[in-house]
Protein backbone atom coordinates (compact mmCIF):
# COMPACT_ATOMS: atom_id res chain seq x y z
CA UNK A 1 0.00 0.00 0.00
CA UNK A 2 1.37 3.40 -0.98
CA UNK A 3 2.38 5.83 1.74
CA UNK A 4 0.04 8.77 2.24
CA UNK A 5 0.74 12.43 2.92
CA UNK A 6 -1.25 15.50 3.81
CA UNK A 7 -0.56 18.05 1.07
CA UNK A 8 -1.25 21.71 1.92
CA UNK A 9 -1.22 24.92 -0.11
CA UNK A 10 -1.83 28.12 1.88
CA UNK A 11 -3.25 31.02 -0.11
CA UNK A 12 -4.10 34.56 0.99
CA UNK A 13 -7.81 33.77 1.30
CA UNK A 14 -8.08 29.99 1.34
CA UNK A 15 -6.03 27.04 2.56
CA UNK A 16 -6.35 23.89 0.42
CA UNK A 17 -5.68 20.45 1.94
CA UNK A 18 -5.59 17.00 0.33
CA UNK A 19 -4.77 13.55 1.65
CA UNK A 20 -2.99 11.83 -1.25
CA UNK A 21 -0.62 9.02 -2.17
CA UNK A 22 2.98 10.22 -1.69
CA UNK A 23 5.50 9.62 -4.49
CA UNK A 24 3.39 6.80 -5.90
CA UNK A 25 2.87 5.74 -9.52
CA UNK A 26 -0.87 5.97 -8.93
CA UNK A 27 -2.32 9.34 -8.03
CA UNK A 28 -5.20 8.83 -5.65
CA UNK A 29 -6.85 11.59 -3.61
CA UNK A 30 -8.52 10.23 -0.49
CA UNK A 31 -9.89 13.40 1.13
CA UNK A 32 -9.81 17.12 0.42
CA UNK A 33 -11.15 20.30 2.00
CA UNK A 34 -10.71 24.07 2.11
CA UNK A 35 -10.71 26.44 5.10
CA UNK A 36 -10.39 30.25 5.17
CA UNK A 37 -6.92 31.72 5.69
CA UNK A 38 -7.03 34.50 8.26
CA UNK A 39 -5.68 37.94 7.35
CA UNK A 40 -1.96 38.22 8.06
CA UNK A 41 -1.24 34.49 8.22
CA UNK A 42 0.69 34.60 4.92
CA UNK A 43 2.50 37.39 3.10
CA UNK A 44 4.36 36.58 -0.14
CA UNK A 45 4.92 33.03 1.07
CA UNK A 46 6.14 34.05 4.53
CA UNK A 47 3.97 32.13 7.00
CA UNK A 48 3.01 33.49 10.42
CA UNK A 49 0.40 31.03 11.73
CA UNK A 50 -1.76 32.32 14.56
CA UNK A 51 -3.06 30.03 17.34
CA UNK A 52 -6.59 30.42 15.94
CA UNK A 53 -5.48 29.38 12.45
CA UNK A 54 -3.53 26.39 13.79
CA UNK A 55 -6.55 25.29 15.82
CA UNK A 56 -8.90 25.64 12.80
CA UNK A 57 -6.59 23.62 10.55
CA UNK A 58 -5.94 20.95 13.19
CA UNK A 59 -9.67 20.59 13.90
CA UNK A 60 -10.50 20.32 10.19
CA UNK A 61 -7.95 17.51 9.78
CA UNK A 62 -9.25 15.69 12.85
CA UNK A 63 -12.92 16.06 11.82
CA UNK A 64 -12.17 14.24 8.56
CA UNK A 65 -10.40 11.46 10.48
CA UNK A 66 -7.13 11.98 8.64
CA UNK A 67 -4.48 9.99 10.55
CA UNK A 68 -1.55 10.60 8.19
CA UNK A 69 1.47 12.15 9.93
CA UNK A 70 3.57 13.21 6.92
CA UNK A 71 2.91 16.63 5.39
CA UNK A 72 3.94 18.25 2.10
CA UNK A 73 3.67 22.00 1.51
CA UNK A 74 3.43 23.67 -1.91
CA UNK A 75 4.48 27.33 -1.78
CA UNK A 76 4.40 30.33 -4.09
CA UNK A 77 6.54 33.34 -3.23
CA UNK A 78 8.31 36.20 -4.97
CA UNK A 79 11.07 35.67 -2.40
CA UNK A 80 12.07 32.40 -4.05
CA UNK A 81 14.78 33.36 -6.54
CA UNK A 82 15.15 31.32 -9.73
CA UNK A 83 17.82 31.06 -12.44
CA UNK A 84 17.99 29.03 -15.63
CA UNK A 85 21.55 27.67 -15.85
CA UNK A 86 23.57 25.11 -17.80
CA UNK A 87 25.99 22.65 -16.22
CA UNK A 88 28.17 19.83 -17.58
CA UNK A 89 26.46 16.53 -18.36
CA UNK A 90 27.23 14.59 -15.19
CA UNK A 91 25.52 11.65 -13.49
CA UNK A 92 22.15 12.72 -12.10
CA UNK A 93 23.22 11.95 -8.53
CA UNK A 94 26.08 14.46 -8.95
CA UNK A 95 23.91 17.36 -10.20
CA UNK A 96 23.29 18.64 -6.67
CA UNK A 97 27.06 18.77 -6.02
CA UNK A 98 27.63 20.82 -9.19
CA UNK A 99 24.75 23.19 -8.32
CA UNK A 100 26.04 23.74 -4.78
CA UNK A 101 29.59 24.31 -6.03
CA UNK A 102 28.44 27.06 -8.41
CA UNK A 103 25.57 28.47 -6.34
CA UNK A 104 27.41 31.72 -5.52
CA UNK A 105 27.61 32.44 -9.26
CA UNK A 106 23.88 31.93 -9.69
CA UNK A 107 22.82 33.89 -6.59
CA UNK A 108 25.17 36.66 -5.35
CA UNK A 109 23.77 36.60 -1.80
CA UNK A 110 24.65 35.07 1.54
CA UNK A 111 23.77 31.48 0.65
CA UNK A 112 23.93 30.37 4.26
CA UNK A 113 20.50 31.99 4.58
CA UNK A 114 19.00 30.07 1.63
CA UNK A 115 18.09 26.50 0.74
CA UNK A 116 18.62 25.37 -2.87
CA UNK A 117 16.62 23.04 -5.09
CA UNK A 118 16.65 22.36 -8.81
CA UNK A 119 14.61 20.95 -11.67
CA UNK A 120 16.00 19.55 -14.94
CA UNK A 121 14.61 21.56 -17.86
CA UNK A 122 16.32 19.54 -20.58
CA UNK A 123 19.56 18.38 -22.18
CA UNK A 124 21.43 20.60 -24.64
CA UNK A 125 24.04 19.71 -27.26
CA UNK A 126 24.90 16.74 -29.42
CA UNK A 127 24.89 13.35 -27.62
CA UNK A 128 27.99 12.39 -29.62
CA UNK A 129 29.95 15.43 -28.44
CA UNK A 130 29.54 17.85 -25.56
CA UNK A 131 26.21 17.74 -23.75
CA UNK A 132 24.92 19.98 -20.97
CA UNK A 133 22.01 19.97 -18.56
CA UNK A 134 19.68 22.95 -18.57
CA UNK A 135 18.40 23.47 -15.02
CA UNK A 136 15.96 25.67 -13.18
CA UNK A 137 17.75 26.40 -9.89
CA UNK A 138 15.71 27.83 -7.01
CA UNK A 139 16.85 29.49 -3.80
CA UNK A 140 14.35 29.76 -0.94
CA UNK A 141 15.14 31.86 2.16
CA UNK A 142 15.48 29.70 5.25
CA UNK A 143 13.35 32.29 7.09
CA UNK A 144 10.52 31.48 4.66
CA UNK A 145 10.85 27.72 5.18
CA UNK A 146 10.94 28.09 8.97
CA UNK A 147 7.29 29.19 9.07
CA UNK A 148 6.22 25.90 7.50
CA UNK A 149 8.36 23.89 9.92
CA UNK A 150 6.75 25.78 12.80
CA UNK A 151 3.27 25.03 11.44
CA UNK A 152 4.07 21.33 10.96
CA UNK A 153 5.38 21.15 14.52
CA UNK A 154 2.24 22.84 15.87
CA UNK A 155 0.09 20.35 13.93
CA UNK A 156 2.25 17.46 15.25
CA UNK A 157 3.17 16.47 11.70
CA UNK A 158 6.50 15.58 10.09
CA UNK A 159 7.53 17.45 6.94
CA UNK A 160 8.14 15.06 4.05
CA UNK A 161 8.94 17.85 1.56
CA UNK A 162 8.41 21.52 0.77
CA UNK A 163 7.77 22.04 -2.94
CA UNK A 164 7.70 25.05 -5.26
CA UNK A 165 4.21 25.54 -6.71
CA UNK A 166 5.57 25.77 -10.26
CA UNK A 167 6.95 22.26 -9.97
CA UNK A 168 3.78 21.04 -8.22
CA UNK A 169 1.56 22.14 -11.11
CA UNK A 170 4.05 20.84 -13.69
CA UNK A 171 3.90 17.33 -12.24
CA UNK A 172 0.17 17.21 -13.06
CA UNK A 173 0.09 19.23 -16.28
CA UNK A 174 3.01 17.52 -18.06
CA UNK A 175 0.81 14.51 -18.80
CA UNK A 176 -1.87 16.62 -20.49
CA UNK A 177 0.15 17.16 -23.68
CA UNK A 178 3.23 14.87 -23.77
CA UNK A 179 4.38 16.21 -27.16
CA UNK A 180 4.68 19.80 -28.38
CA UNK A 181 4.53 23.07 -26.47
CA UNK A 182 1.73 24.23 -24.21
CA UNK A 183 1.34 27.00 -21.64
CA UNK A 184 -0.19 26.32 -18.24
CA UNK A 185 -1.38 29.28 -16.17
CA UNK A 186 -2.22 28.79 -12.50
CA UNK A 187 -4.35 31.71 -11.30
CA UNK A 188 -4.38 32.22 -7.53
CA UNK A 189 -5.82 35.01 -5.38
CA UNK A 190 -3.03 37.60 -5.71
CA UNK A 191 -0.62 36.11 -8.23
CA UNK A 192 -0.42 33.76 -11.19
CA UNK A 193 2.21 31.35 -12.48
CA UNK A 194 2.83 31.08 -16.24
CA UNK A 195 4.63 27.87 -17.26
CA UNK A 196 5.74 26.61 -20.66
CA UNK A 197 5.86 22.81 -21.01
CA UNK A 198 7.77 21.51 -24.02
CA UNK A 199 7.72 17.78 -24.76
CA UNK A 200 6.80 17.04 -21.11
CA UNK A 201 9.72 19.20 -19.86
CA UNK A 202 9.34 22.41 -17.87
CA UNK A 203 10.86 25.03 -20.18
CA UNK A 204 9.84 28.36 -18.65
CA UNK A 205 8.33 29.72 -15.42
CA UNK A 206 7.38 33.30 -14.60
CA UNK A 207 5.29 34.90 -11.87
CA UNK A 208 2.61 37.50 -12.61
CA UNK A 209 1.72 39.84 -9.76
CA UNK A 210 -2.04 39.67 -10.43
CA UNK A 211 -4.66 37.07 -9.61
CA UNK A 212 -8.40 36.61 -9.20
CA UNK A 213 -8.72 38.62 -5.97
CA UNK A 214 -10.03 41.83 -7.61
CA UNK A 215 -12.68 39.91 -9.53
CA UNK A 216 -13.73 38.04 -6.38
CA UNK A 217 -13.89 41.25 -4.34
CA UNK A 218 -15.98 42.89 -7.07
CA UNK A 219 -18.57 40.13 -6.71
CA UNK A 220 -18.60 40.51 -2.92
CA UNK A 221 -18.97 44.32 -3.08
CA UNK A 222 -21.57 44.55 -5.84
CA UNK A 223 -24.12 41.84 -4.89
CA UNK A 224 -25.18 42.13 -8.53
CA UNK A 225 -25.53 38.39 -9.19
CA UNK A 226 -26.09 37.07 -5.67
CA UNK A 227 -25.17 37.86 -2.11
CA UNK A 228 -21.62 36.77 -1.28
CA UNK A 229 -19.90 37.48 2.01
CA UNK A 230 -16.75 35.36 1.62
CA UNK A 231 -14.27 34.21 -1.01
CA UNK A 232 -15.83 30.75 -1.06
CA UNK A 233 -19.37 32.01 -1.68
CA UNK A 234 -18.10 34.52 -4.27
CA UNK A 235 -16.34 31.67 -6.13
CA UNK A 236 -19.61 29.76 -6.21
CA UNK A 237 -21.25 32.82 -7.80
CA UNK A 238 -18.61 33.30 -10.53
CA UNK A 239 -18.51 29.57 -11.30
CA UNK A 240 -22.26 29.49 -12.05
CA UNK A 241 -22.83 32.97 -13.55
CA UNK A 242 -21.22 34.54 -16.60
CA UNK A 243 -20.00 37.65 -14.75
CA UNK A 244 -16.91 38.57 -16.76
CA UNK A 245 -18.84 40.54 -19.38
CA UNK A 246 -20.04 43.22 -16.96
CA UNK A 247 -18.17 46.57 -16.99
CA UNK A 248 -16.99 46.28 -13.39
CA UNK A 249 -15.66 42.75 -13.95
CA UNK A 250 -13.95 43.75 -17.21
CA UNK A 251 -12.08 46.42 -15.23
CA UNK A 252 -11.27 43.98 -12.43
CA UNK A 253 -9.88 41.33 -14.78
CA UNK A 254 -7.92 43.74 -17.03
CA UNK A 255 -4.68 43.84 -14.91
CA UNK A 256 -4.61 40.02 -14.71
CA UNK A 257 -5.16 39.59 -18.44
CA UNK A 258 -2.62 42.29 -19.31
CA UNK A 259 0.03 40.82 -16.99
CA UNK A 260 -0.41 37.33 -18.44
CA UNK A 261 -0.32 38.72 -21.99
CA UNK A 262 3.04 40.42 -21.40
CA UNK A 263 4.64 37.22 -20.12
CA UNK A 264 3.18 35.12 -22.95
CA UNK A 265 4.37 37.66 -25.54
CA UNK A 266 7.83 37.56 -24.00
CA UNK A 267 7.98 33.77 -24.15
CA UNK A 268 6.67 33.46 -27.72
CA UNK A 269 9.02 36.17 -29.01
CA UNK A 270 12.03 34.36 -27.52
CA UNK A 271 10.94 30.86 -28.58
CA UNK A 272 9.79 31.20 -32.17
CA UNK A 273 11.05 27.68 -32.90
CA UNK A 274 8.46 26.13 -30.56
CA UNK A 275 5.00 27.46 -31.38
CA UNK A 276 2.49 27.33 -28.53
CA UNK A 277 -0.29 24.94 -29.45
CA UNK A 278 -2.64 25.37 -26.48
CA UNK A 279 -3.00 27.34 -23.28
CA UNK A 280 -4.49 25.70 -20.18
CA UNK A 281 -5.66 27.60 -17.11
CA UNK A 282 -5.99 26.09 -13.65
CA UNK A 283 -5.98 27.17 -10.02
CA UNK A 284 -8.66 29.11 -8.18
CA UNK A 285 -9.24 31.58 -11.04
CA UNK A 286 -9.85 28.88 -13.63
CA UNK A 287 -13.27 28.33 -12.05
CA UNK A 288 -14.41 31.83 -13.09
CA UNK A 289 -16.94 31.20 -15.85
CA UNK A 290 -15.94 32.93 -19.10
CA UNK A 291 -12.36 33.79 -18.07
CA UNK A 292 -10.88 31.32 -20.57
CA UNK A 293 -12.72 33.10 -23.39
CA UNK A 294 -11.43 36.51 -22.23
CA UNK A 295 -7.83 35.28 -22.17
CA UNK A 296 -8.26 33.54 -25.52
CA UNK A 297 -9.24 36.85 -27.10
CA UNK A 298 -6.37 38.76 -25.47
CA UNK A 299 -3.69 36.13 -26.15
CA UNK A 300 -4.92 35.18 -29.62
CA UNK A 301 -4.31 31.54 -28.63
CA UNK A 302 -6.69 28.69 -27.87
CA UNK A 303 -7.36 28.68 -24.10
CA UNK A 304 -9.18 26.03 -22.14
CA UNK A 305 -9.56 24.94 -18.52
CA UNK A 306 -7.21 22.13 -17.48
CA UNK A 307 -9.53 19.20 -16.79
CA UNK A 308 -9.11 15.55 -17.81
CA UNK A 309 -5.50 14.36 -17.57
CA UNK A 310 -4.45 10.89 -18.65
CA UNK A 311 -3.19 8.74 -15.77
CA UNK A 312 -4.57 10.94 -12.97
CA UNK A 313 -8.32 10.20 -12.94
CA UNK A 314 -8.97 13.27 -10.82
CA UNK A 315 -12.58 13.59 -11.90
CA UNK A 316 -13.31 10.41 -9.95
CA UNK A 317 -11.75 11.81 -6.77
CA UNK A 318 -13.42 15.22 -7.19
CA UNK A 319 -16.93 14.20 -8.11
CA UNK A 320 -18.61 17.10 -6.37
CA UNK A 321 -16.44 19.99 -7.55
CA UNK A 322 -13.72 21.19 -9.92
CA UNK A 323 -10.25 20.10 -8.77
CA UNK A 324 -8.37 23.07 -10.28
CA UNK A 325 -7.79 24.90 -7.01
CA UNK A 326 -6.22 21.72 -5.55
CA UNK A 327 -3.85 21.08 -8.46
CA UNK A 328 -0.73 22.24 -6.58
CA UNK A 329 -1.60 20.09 -3.55
CA UNK A 330 -1.97 17.04 -5.75
CA UNK A 331 1.21 17.62 -7.75
CA UNK A 332 3.35 18.44 -4.72
CA UNK A 333 2.98 14.88 -3.46
CA UNK A 334 3.96 13.32 -6.81
CA UNK A 335 7.58 14.46 -7.16
CA UNK A 336 8.43 17.45 -4.95
CA UNK A 337 11.68 19.38 -5.43
CA UNK A 338 12.36 18.96 -1.73
CA UNK A 339 13.31 22.21 0.00
CA UNK A 340 14.40 20.71 3.33
CA UNK A 341 16.68 21.85 6.12
CA UNK A 342 20.10 20.25 6.10
CA UNK A 343 19.40 18.94 9.61
CA UNK A 344 16.30 17.16 8.30
CA UNK A 345 18.25 15.62 5.43
CA UNK A 346 21.00 14.33 7.72
CA UNK A 347 18.34 12.98 10.12
CA UNK A 348 16.91 10.91 7.27
CA UNK A 349 20.37 9.47 6.54
CA UNK A 350 20.88 8.59 10.20
CA UNK A 351 17.55 6.76 10.25
CA UNK A 352 18.55 4.82 7.15
CA UNK A 353 21.91 3.86 8.68
CA UNK A 354 20.54 3.06 12.17
CA UNK A 355 19.49 -0.46 13.06
CA UNK A 356 21.97 -2.20 10.74
CA UNK A 357 23.80 -5.19 12.27
CA UNK A 358 23.35 -6.50 15.82
CA UNK A 359 25.98 -4.71 17.90
CA UNK A 360 25.35 -3.90 21.61
CA UNK A 361 25.41 -0.11 22.29
CA UNK A 362 25.54 -0.49 26.12
CA UNK A 363 29.38 -0.27 26.53
CA UNK A 364 29.47 2.90 24.49
CA UNK A 365 26.63 4.34 26.59
CA UNK A 366 28.51 3.68 29.86
CA UNK A 367 31.68 5.23 28.47
CA UNK A 368 29.82 8.31 27.30
CA UNK A 369 28.15 8.61 30.72
CA UNK A 370 31.54 8.50 32.51
CA UNK A 371 33.06 11.09 30.21
CA UNK A 372 29.97 13.26 30.63
CA UNK A 373 30.29 13.14 34.43
CA UNK A 374 33.94 14.21 34.31
CA UNK A 375 33.06 16.97 31.87
CA UNK A 376 30.23 18.18 34.12
CA UNK A 377 32.60 18.56 37.08
CA UNK A 378 35.06 20.47 34.93
CA UNK A 379 32.34 22.76 33.61
CA UNK A 380 31.11 23.49 37.15
CA UNK A 381 34.61 24.57 38.20
CA UNK A 382 34.96 26.66 35.07
CA UNK A 383 31.59 28.35 35.74
CA UNK A 384 32.67 29.42 39.26
CA UNK A 385 35.89 30.98 37.94
CA UNK A 386 33.93 32.66 35.14
CA UNK A 387 31.43 34.11 37.65
CA UNK A 388 34.21 35.65 39.72
CA UNK A 389 35.73 37.21 36.60
CA UNK A 390 32.38 38.67 35.47
CA UNK A 391 31.76 40.07 38.96
CA UNK A 392 35.10 41.90 38.80
CA UNK A 393 34.22 43.33 35.37
CA UNK A 394 30.86 44.52 36.74
CA UNK A 395 32.56 46.52 39.50
CA UNK A 396 34.95 48.15 36.98
CA UNK A 397 32.02 49.11 34.71
CA UNK A 398 30.18 50.76 37.60
CA UNK A 399 33.27 52.88 38.26
CA UNK A 400 33.43 53.90 34.56
CA UNK A 401 29.73 54.79 34.61
CA UNK A 402 30.31 57.34 37.40
CA UNK A 403 33.11 58.99 35.39
CA UNK A 404 30.97 59.22 32.22
CA UNK A 405 27.81 60.77 33.72
CA UNK A 406 28.96 64.25 32.64
CA UNK A 407 28.69 63.21 29.00
CA UNK A 408 24.94 62.49 29.19
CA UNK A 409 23.77 66.14 28.60
CA UNK A 410 26.12 66.41 25.60
CA UNK A 411 24.81 63.14 24.15
CA UNK A 412 21.18 64.23 24.65
CA UNK A 413 21.86 67.49 22.83
CA UNK A 414 23.52 65.56 20.00
CA UNK A 415 20.56 63.17 19.57
CA UNK A 416 18.08 66.09 19.57
CA UNK A 417 20.12 67.91 16.91
CA UNK A 418 20.39 64.73 14.83
CA UNK A 419 16.62 64.21 15.02
CA UNK A 420 16.02 67.80 13.82
CA UNK A 421 18.50 67.33 11.00
CA UNK A 422 16.84 64.09 9.86
CA UNK A 423 13.42 65.78 9.93
CA UNK A 424 14.66 68.65 7.76
CA UNK A 425 16.30 66.24 5.31
CA UNK A 426 13.09 64.19 5.14
CA UNK A 427 11.09 67.35 4.37
CA UNK A 428 13.61 68.28 1.69
CA UNK A 429 13.38 64.78 0.24
CA UNK A 430 9.63 65.22 -0.25
CA UNK A 431 10.26 68.24 -2.47
CA UNK A 432 12.80 66.59 -4.77
CA UNK A 433 11.73 65.58 -8.28
CA UNK A 434 13.30 64.75 -11.61
CA UNK A 435 12.75 68.25 -13.01
CA UNK A 436 15.74 69.37 -10.92
CA UNK A 437 17.85 67.13 -13.17
CA UNK A 438 16.38 68.43 -16.43
CA UNK A 439 19.71 69.76 -17.72
CA UNK A 440 21.36 66.37 -17.19
CA UNK A 441 18.38 64.68 -18.89
CA UNK A 442 18.71 66.92 -21.97
CA UNK A 443 22.45 66.26 -22.12
CA UNK A 444 21.81 62.52 -21.97
CA UNK A 445 19.14 62.91 -24.67
CA UNK A 446 21.63 64.75 -26.87
CA UNK A 447 24.36 62.14 -26.37
CA UNK A 448 22.21 59.00 -26.82
CA UNK A 449 19.77 59.92 -29.60
CA UNK A 450 20.63 59.00 -33.23
CA UNK A 451 22.20 61.85 -35.17
CA UNK A 452 19.28 62.65 -37.46
CA UNK A 453 16.71 62.94 -34.63
CA UNK A 454 14.97 66.31 -34.54
CA UNK A 455 13.06 67.08 -31.33
CA UNK A 456 9.86 68.90 -32.31
CA UNK A 457 8.49 69.37 -28.80
CA UNK A 458 9.48 68.43 -25.27
CA UNK A 459 7.27 68.47 -22.16
CA UNK A 460 8.37 67.54 -18.64
CA UNK A 461 6.28 67.32 -15.46
CA UNK A 462 7.10 66.01 -11.99
CA UNK A 463 5.63 62.67 -13.11
CA UNK A 464 7.09 62.10 -16.54
CA UNK A 465 8.14 63.36 -19.94
CA UNK A 466 6.56 63.57 -23.40
CA UNK A 467 8.67 64.06 -26.53
CA UNK A 468 7.68 64.54 -30.17
CA UNK A 469 10.47 63.75 -32.65
CA UNK A 470 11.20 63.55 -36.39
CA UNK A 471 13.54 60.92 -37.82
CA UNK A 472 14.31 59.59 -41.29
CA UNK A 473 13.09 55.99 -40.88
CA UNK A 474 11.14 53.61 -38.66
CA UNK A 475 14.37 51.86 -37.67
CA UNK A 476 15.69 55.19 -36.39
CA UNK A 477 12.45 55.64 -34.44
CA UNK A 478 12.88 52.20 -32.91
CA UNK A 479 16.48 53.00 -32.02
CA UNK A 480 15.43 56.24 -30.33
CA UNK A 481 12.78 54.46 -28.26
CA UNK A 482 15.27 51.77 -27.27
CA UNK A 483 17.74 54.44 -26.14
CA UNK A 484 15.06 56.13 -24.04
CA UNK A 485 14.43 52.82 -22.28
CA UNK A 486 18.07 52.84 -21.18
CA UNK A 487 17.74 56.20 -19.38
CA UNK A 488 18.47 55.85 -15.67
CA UNK A 489 15.82 58.44 -14.81
CA UNK A 490 12.94 56.65 -16.61
CA UNK A 491 10.98 53.48 -15.84
CA UNK A 492 12.01 51.39 -18.84
CA UNK A 493 8.72 49.58 -19.39
CA UNK A 494 6.75 52.83 -19.16
CA UNK A 495 8.34 54.21 -22.36
CA UNK A 496 5.50 53.93 -24.86
CA UNK A 497 5.00 55.08 -28.44
CA UNK A 498 1.69 56.94 -28.76
CA UNK A 499 1.70 57.61 -32.50
CA UNK A 500 3.93 57.12 -35.53
CA UNK A 501 3.28 58.95 -38.82
CA UNK A 502 5.39 58.51 -41.97
CA UNK A 503 5.37 61.34 -44.55
CA UNK A 504 7.07 61.46 -47.98
CA UNK A 505 7.99 64.76 -49.60
CA UNK A 506 6.42 64.66 -53.10
CA UNK A 507 9.16 66.81 -54.65
CA UNK A 508 12.36 65.49 -53.05
CA UNK A 509 11.15 62.02 -52.10
CA UNK A 510 12.60 62.48 -48.59
CA UNK A 511 10.98 60.38 -45.88
CA UNK A 512 10.12 61.84 -42.48
CA UNK A 513 8.82 59.72 -39.61
CA UNK A 514 7.17 61.68 -36.81
CA UNK A 515 6.45 59.91 -33.54
CA UNK A 516 5.50 60.75 -29.96
CA UNK A 517 6.94 59.04 -26.89
CA UNK A 518 5.72 59.23 -23.29
CA UNK A 519 7.51 57.89 -20.23
CA UNK A 520 7.21 57.95 -16.44
CA UNK A 521 10.07 59.13 -14.24
CA UNK A 522 11.61 56.71 -11.78
CA UNK A 523 11.39 57.82 -8.18
CA UNK A 524 14.19 60.28 -7.49
CA UNK A 525 15.25 58.22 -4.45
CA UNK A 526 15.28 54.89 -6.31
CA UNK A 527 18.73 53.28 -6.63
CA UNK A 528 20.59 53.73 -9.89
CA UNK A 529 20.12 51.08 -12.56
CA UNK A 530 23.60 51.58 -13.97
CA UNK A 531 25.50 48.34 -14.32
CA UNK A 532 22.54 46.01 -13.79
CA UNK A 533 22.11 42.93 -15.93
CA UNK A 534 19.49 43.42 -18.62
CA UNK A 535 18.98 39.67 -18.75
CA UNK A 536 17.99 39.67 -15.09
CA UNK A 537 15.56 42.54 -15.69
CA UNK A 538 14.01 40.55 -18.51
CA UNK A 539 13.01 37.87 -16.01
CA UNK A 540 10.27 40.10 -14.64
CA UNK A 541 6.83 39.99 -16.18
CA UNK A 542 6.69 43.73 -16.75
CA UNK A 543 9.89 43.78 -18.80
CA UNK A 544 8.53 41.07 -21.02
CA UNK A 545 6.56 43.66 -22.93
CA UNK A 546 9.75 45.40 -24.17
CA UNK A 547 11.03 42.40 -26.10
CA UNK A 548 10.67 43.83 -29.63
CA UNK A 549 10.87 47.62 -29.88
CA UNK A 550 11.20 47.65 -33.64
CA UNK A 551 8.02 45.64 -34.08
CA UNK A 552 6.20 48.03 -31.76
CA UNK A 553 7.17 51.02 -33.86
CA UNK A 554 6.28 49.22 -37.11
CA UNK A 555 2.88 48.16 -35.82
CA UNK A 556 2.14 51.66 -34.58
CA UNK A 557 3.10 53.12 -37.96
CA UNK A 558 0.97 50.62 -39.86
CA UNK A 559 -1.97 51.55 -37.70
CA UNK A 560 -1.51 55.25 -38.47
CA UNK A 561 -1.09 54.64 -42.21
Amino acid sequence: MAAKAISIEIGYSLTRVCEVDYKAKTHKVYRFFTIPTAEGVINDGILTPTPEYIEALSSAIAQRKIKTKQVVFSITSGRIASREVTIPYVKENRIADVVNANASDYFPVDLSQYQLAYSILGVLGDPKSTQQYKLLVLAAPRALLNGYYDLAKALKLEIAAIDYAGNSVFQVAKDKQPQGTSLVIKIDERSSLVMAIRDARLAFVRNVAYGAEEAIQTVIDSNRWAEADSVQTAMEVVSMNDCVGSPEMVEAIAPLSSGISRVVDYYTSHNADAAVEKVYITGLGANIKGLAEVLEKDLNLHVEVLRQIQGWNLEKSFRTQFYGEYVACIGAAAAPLGFKKEAEKSKGKEKAEGGKGGFNPAPIAYTVFGLGLVAAIGLAAFSILRYMDVQKQNMELHAQNSDLEAIIPIYNEYTATLASYNLVMKMYGQTENRNEELVEFLEELESKMPRDVHVVSFTSTIDGVAINMDVSSKSEAAAAVEQLRSFDSLISNSVTVNSVVEEIDEESGAVTVNFSVAAIYRDVHAPSLSGTDDETDADSADDAGTADTGAEADNAADTQE
